[in-house]
């Protein structure tokens, strides 16, 4: 173990002076003592104050890492390693979080936490060794807290952090710290003079420690939805007090509801029967314990299940339900039963890997779902409708009973749009406008159904931005397409050019299915190569898609040509292998990485011909990203720094966009209320 080098000037630290009352202290009685101590702890607020705008930025960059998997890791040693624990250990019970995304790593390990271990906060091996057994990310967050800003232990532990490209943060109290020299991205000095005791840092120093991650993790739950006006409603009640408290919250949202005119009166007396112990034990009981379940049943009257599919539709955030809900409560129907006054909307995004179902009313989605692939170049017509049923049938099954008396019914819609891929290079175009119009009472003629290309419905992302006139939508999914939109002088949005879209048999170059057959093209190249020599090694690319299909070698291509799998999609899944490979954040795989900045080009080289004055100038307009390959942030990183080397001037604003067919069901709605006609007064899209 080396010691430090400047172990002599450790006395210079502000954690290790003598305080003023040094002198005098011996001599106070018990009373003077306290008020003392007390006076003292009371600088520990304002020195945290002046650090909160640097723990605001680390939470805003906190909240979205967390929400997207990452985890919230706290590494120290003695006191500081164990307030870490104690703040990671509240988490799951008080906020429902998963266990395995707030940890804490102690110098000494569990032993430490419960016993001293004072010798193993000096290894700064040891630091880098524990974070590299959690095999850190690049989506996850590491905060050291060391009081003198020094401890080896954190030291090592926050190197590896940044050696995977980790959110670093750390909390000393010191300034100009050696932590802080490391070039963290977040350092929190919160300085708050000598001790009560000399060098004691469990007192001042221990209360800052403390209050910062209390803020971060409390405010960063806040941030996530899982609190509302201030109760702790994602608690989750495993024991008697927790369920009595459960009781509480349940009472306490209706009555701040009703407080607010979130509902009438009415509601909560014919309810009322449900706040009794016994029927709010009942309901936190079917919906598993989850007080925010139950609150959402309670609230909506909906089955725990519908409301938490409304409270996913609100990602979890239940102020986000109660506004989507709120419009739809005691509204009445003209036959007396509870209704829905808002005309409904759906959208129906038909693509190579999925199709997604949307159903808007009034100011809010209602209903989201997915079922399997839908594209009329690779699937007869009866197989596309049996996918776009399903999403149907999911979709409507989320909607509140008031849209319909049983979940087998398909409620009236005002319009739909169904952007199927393929459409247009079918000669069953009529088969499947029929077949719709059927099924969703819905026609072409009067406008209330339209039926376009996938592509197509990116102009809606366009459309909803008043603020720009053009833009170009690029999806990349299992194929690849290219679209530009503008509007016209009435506001329309028209799409006024394409590139792309012919499939695989011709082009879907940059797509998935490009990706997974420049993949295997290597892999076969390999084992031609060999001409059946059994010595030959394959690359671990090559091993990686050879596992992924299941097959020997020999039998390799005749059941990617021939087996009952669909070819597309099999080559199309290849893609997850290579992009895991290409962008693992520890040693990239060269050839993946190769084949990902190949797909990277081709879709720019769809855009180029896009890219002119009486089409889409970047500058003035909005550039929509979708499909799957385009919501992994490292490919869309790759495709807009080739845009970059291909002169593409900057857009005025890039949307990456996961579900169209919101975005779609929205537009519609906005268009309907401009005229109850909407036929031609939709995107237009190629005949």
């Amino acid at each position: 173990m080396a010691p430090f080098s400047d172990l002599g000037s450790l006395g210079a630290l502000e954690t290790e002076a003598r305080s003023e009352l040094a002198q005098s202290m011996d001599s106070f009685d018990t009373l003077g003592l306290c008020k003392a101590f007390n006076e003292e702890e009371s600088k520990v607020s304002p020195a945290v104050a002046c650090s909160l705008p640097i723990i605001a930025s680390l939470i805003d960059e906190l909240v979205p890492r967390l929400s997207e998997g990452g985890r919230l890791i706290y590494v120290g040693a003695g006191n500081s390693g164990r307030i870490g624990f104690m703040d990671c250990s509240e988490l799951p019970v008080t906020f429902s979080t998963d266990e395995n995304q707030f940890l804490a790593i102690v110098a000494g390990g569990d032993e430490a936490i419960l016993t001293a271990q004072e010798g193993a906060e000096d290894s700064e091996a040891d630091g880098s060794a524990k974070l590299e057994m959690m095999r850190i990310t690049s989506h996850d967050t590491v905060v050291g807290i060391s009081a003198s800003g020094r401890t080896p232990f954190v030291i090592g532990a926050i190197k590896i952090a940044q050696k995977y490209k980790a959110v670093t943060a750390v909390v000393t109290n010191t300034s100009r710290s050696t932590l802080e020299k490391l070039g963290v991205d977040y350092s929190i000095p919160v300085v708050v003079g000598p001790e009560f005791i000399a060098g004691s840092t469990r007192l001042k120093a221990g209360s800052a420690a403390k209050q910062i991650p209390n803020m971060i993790s409390t405010c960063a739950m806040i941030r996530m939805g899982k609190t509302y006006m201030g109760l702790m409603i994602d608690v989750r009640a495993n024991n008697q007090k927790l369920l009595a408290r459960g009781r509480r919250i349940i009472r306490q949202v209706c009555e701040r509801l009703k407080e607010n005119n979130f509902t009438s009166s009415e509601h909560l007396k014919s309810e009322k029967f449900l706040l009794d112990d016994e029927s709010l034990d009942l309901m936190i009981k079917r919906c598993g314990g989850n007080v925010k379940r139950a609150c959402a049943a309670v609230v909506s009257r909906l089955p725990p299940d519908c409301a938490q599919q409304h409270l996913d539709l609100a990602y979890g955030n239940f102020r986000q339900f109660v506004q989507n809900i709120s419009p739809h409560i005691n509204q009445p129907h003209k036959n007396g039963l509870p209704g829905y006054n808002e005309k409904l909307f759906m959208a129906i995004d038909g693509g190579g890997t999925k199709c997604a179902v949307s159903i808007y009313a009034g100011s809010s989605v209602l209903a989201r779902a997915q079922a399997g692939a839908c594209n009329f170049q690779s699937m007869n017509i009866e197989d596309l409708m049996a996918e776009i049923k399903e999403a149907i049938r999911k979709s409507v099954s989320q909607l509140p009973s008031q849209y319909h008396h049983s979940i087998e019914e398909i409620p009236k819609f005002a319009a739909v749009w169904a952007g199927i891929a393929g459409v247009h290079h079918t000669s069953h175009r009529e088969v499947l406008t029929a077949r719709l119009e059927s099924l969703l009472k819905v026609s072409i003629s009067s406008g209330s159904l339209i039926l376009t290309s996938d592509s197509a419905l990116l102009g809606a992302c366009i459309g909803m931005d008043g603020t720009v006139d053009t833009g170009i939508a690029l999806i990349a999914g299992t194929g690849s397409v290219a679209a530009a939109f503008g509007r016209d002088t009435r506001g329309e949005m028209l799409q006024i050019g394409r590139t792309g879209g012919w499939g695989p048999l011709l082009g879907d170059q940059g797509s998935a299915f490009d990706i997974g057959k420049q993949a295997l093209q290597g892999l076969f190249a390999t084992i031609e190569a060999s001409q059946g020599d059994d010595d030959y090694c394959l690359s671990e690319l090559e091993s990686r898609v050879l596992d992924r299909i299941g097959q020997e070698k020999k039998n390799l291509l005749y059941y990617i040509l021939y087996s009952d799998t669909q070819p597309r999609h099999l080559v199309g899944s290849l893609a997850k292998v290579v992009t895991e490979l290409g962008f693992q954040t520890d040693s990239p795989d060269l050839a993946a990485l190769d084949i990902l900045k190949s797909a990277a080009r081709s879709l720019t080289q769809l855009v180029l011909p896009l890219i002119r004055p009486r089409i889409c100038e970047p500058k003035e307009g909005r550039l929509i990203l979708s499909g799957a390959l385009l919501n992994i942030p490292q490919f869309k990183d790759l495709v807009l720094r080739e845009f970059s080397r291909q002169k593409i001037g900057l857009f005025k604003e890039v949307l990456v966009v996961d579900d169209v067919s919101t975005y779609a069901a929205k537009y519609l709605q906005t268009r309907y209320s401009d005229s109850n006609n909407l036929h031609h007064r939709i995107i237009h899209t190629e005949p």
